[in-house]
């Protein structure tokens, strides 16, 4: 709770910012639902061009504040206290007035962009269907506004993607499509929910730098929620932390880590902002201090702080003694894309000469930008993908080929496993975790009695450190860290040699995410399991990862132990990827040639009415 002088301080911030009129505004915003109070007294307030942090852990309540701003709440919650938008009360708006402020003033750009695109419509659909149905653009006029704003958003190729699907872009692209999209209604006030946490570091940084530049020339206020402080930091004014739904301390960005007062904040700031760092990544994390915020609900209180003290300083195989339990050699492969003119295709090449290797019981994390072939790479390691030239040979075994039939695909999986980004998407919602469990167990051991299985099903519980009361829950009852959980605890099922994980922490708040990393260093060194790690956040690389290959434009550009990689990149790429992790002092810039102006207005030629003349 704040203290006196905490308050003291949050009038004073609140001052600052009514020296411009605030273009957002929550005053003791409570929001419920029958029987429980989720969001208890979020206050704060936005002023025209500022641009605010709302940080916190998952289930904080930053999320639920914002939907009910723009009106996403499912119809049986209620909400309290009062949202000024534009110095409306929309509780005083009729449903025209309403409808109108929140289709041309407001912008949302939400975390998991896949779930808010029509796959069956192509990207051109989707990014004109604003600017002709709402802003009356005509269909020729629409479709070149959205190619350029597909250009100043970061992506290659803008008019071939216009003819893509959502289903052919991996998941960076498509959140820079959701960005394009909603800055082409020139909004007042952008509410960005997670936005960036799909993107690699380079992206990330690109389209921060945009959204500065629309700030600057338009004094577009920004409501960013993150659980990124650092980015917080660089790219926002000031950041309000939540916890269980109330917002506890106000802080200038650029001075939070001297003036934070709450635990709770300086918790999350050990966790994600290490003292001398820098943000390079530089200083190893102490996975244990964030322990206390008991945002897993459900986990073993008495589980081991850090991977030392869950495995007595026990390790796998000394992996640079050991012969590869993967090898990968000259590996490519090409897709058939639709192309950018013309009903033709074109020839795409997503992994191109890639070859790495990895010692058992050891850490090799693959890092680029989106698009750069890590997970294609990924996909053929696990036979989801074919590739076109190379091999692969995982424990002495060629799998260049696919497996054939039913016995040798299971022998194949019970080798290597793979953990995905999304554990909501990855899980089945019908099942319980009891269930989802037994079936894997099932899967490798058909013979099994009852018995056997349930027991099984307690040691993987066991081991990703999930209490024994969530056996008969369901993906929806759980938190985002206790899904991936299960996704791990379902992958272990198999006691796989390999487990691959693609992008398995990104979504993460970062409390979450050092225990998730923390886990699977503690089952690494348990079960001598080499992990293969896709990622695109270089921090993670090197808190989990022994070597280290850097991927660009499908091919690799670096490789090499994470400490030579990380401490003396000889590619200028890796380079560029160090520079682009938000740190002290650190502010997003335009990395590729673009305008220097801002984005033109396509609504200029049709004015935006006052809200009066719309009564």
């Amino acid at each position: 709770m704040s203290t006196p002088e905490n308050a003291a301080d949050a009038i004073s911030e609140a001052a600052a910012a009514t020296a411009a009129e605030p273009v957002l505004e929550l005053d003791g915003l409570s929001i419920s639902m029958p029987g429980r109070t989720l969001v208890h007294n979020c206050s704060l307030r936005v002023g025209a061009g500022e641009a605010v942090g709302l940080v916190g852990e998952s289930g904080s309540g930053k999320t639920l504040s914002v939907r009910a701003v723009a009106g996403l709440l499912p119809a049986y919650f209620e909400t309290g206290g009062s949202i000024r938008i534009l110095g409306c009360d929309i509780s005083e708006l009729g449903a025209r007035e309403l409808r109108e402020l929140r289709a041309r003033r407001v912008g949302m750009v939400f975390q998991t962009p896949r779930a808010h695109l029509n796959p069956l419509r192509s990207i051109g659909d989707f990014m004109t269907e604003a600017l002709v149905t709402v802003a009356g653009a005509k269909p020729e006029t629409a479709s070149a506004r959205a190619v350029e704003l597909l250009d100043e958003v970061g992506i290659t190729a803008p008019a071939r993607r216009m003819r893509q699907f959502p289903a052919e872009l991996s998941g960076g692209l498509l959140q820079r499509v959701m960005i394009a999209a909603t800055l082409a209604m020139d909004p007042e006030i952008l509410l960005a929910d997670e936005i960036t946490t799909a993107l690699d570091v380079t992206t990330q940084e690109e389209v921060m730098a945009v959204i500065g530049e629309l700030r600057k020339h338009r004094e577009l206020s920004m409501l960013f929620i993150t659980h990124d402080l650092a980015l917080a930091g660089a790219v926002t004014d000031r950041v309000a932390v939540m916890r269980q739904g109330r917002t506890i301390e106000t802080l200038r960005s650029a001075t939070m880590r001297r003036d934070a007062r709450e635990e709770y904040t300086r918790v999350l700031m050990s966790a994600a902002l290490p003292e001398g760092d820098g943000g390079s990544g530089s200083a190893r994390p102490n996975f244990g201090s964030h322990r206390s915020l008991g945002a897993e609900a459900g986990f073993s209180p008495e589980a081991p702080a850090s991977p030392e003290a869950s495995t007595g300083g026990r390790r796998g195989p000394d992996p640079a003694q050991a012969a590869p339990i993967l090898a990968v050699a000259g590996l490519r492969k090409t897709f058939r894309v639709r192309s950018a003119k013309g009903g033709g295709r074109e020839t795409f090449v997503a992994v191109d000469d890639v070859s790495l290797e990895l010692a058992p019981g050891g850490s090799l994390g693959s890092v680029g930008e989106s698009g750069s072939g890590k997970s294609t790479t990924a996909r053929i390691i696990c036979g989801l993908e074919r590739a076109d030239a190379g091999t692969v040979t995982v424990a002495g075994d060629d799998w260049s080929s696919p497996a054939r039939g039913t016995a040798a695909r299971r022998a194949r999986a019970k080798t290597v496993q793979m953990v995905f980004q999304d554990p909501y998407q990855s899980l089945d919602r019908r099942q319980t975790v009891r269930e989802c469990l037994a079936e894997a167990i099932r899967v490798h051991r058909p013979r099994d009695p009852r018995a056997a299985v349930e027991a099984r099903t307690s040691e993987l519980m066991r081991q990703v450190r999930l209490d024994g009361t969530l056996l008969d829950a369901r993906p929806r009852s759980l938190s985002g860290g206790q899904r991936q959980r299960v996704a791990i605890a379902r992958a272990l099922a198999a006691d796989p040699r390999i487990l691959v994980l693609d992008e398995a922490v990104s979504a993460l708040d970062v409390t979450t995410q050092v225990e998730i990393l923390s886990l699977l260093d503690a089952i690494r060194r348990d079960t001598g399991v080499g992990l293969l790690m896709i990622t695109h956040d270089l921090t993670v690389i090197r808190r989990l990862c022994d070597r280290v290959a850097v991927m660009r434009a499908g091919a690799i550009e670096e490789y090499g132990t994470a400490d030579e990689i990380l401490d003396s990149p000889r590619a200028e790429y890796t380079r560029l990827l160090l520079d682009s992790i938000p740190r002290e002092g650190w502010k997003p810039r335009r990395r590729r040639l673009g305008r220097t102006s801002a984005i033109p207005v396509v609504t200029a030629a049709q004015p935006i009415p006052d809200m009066e003349d719309l009564a």
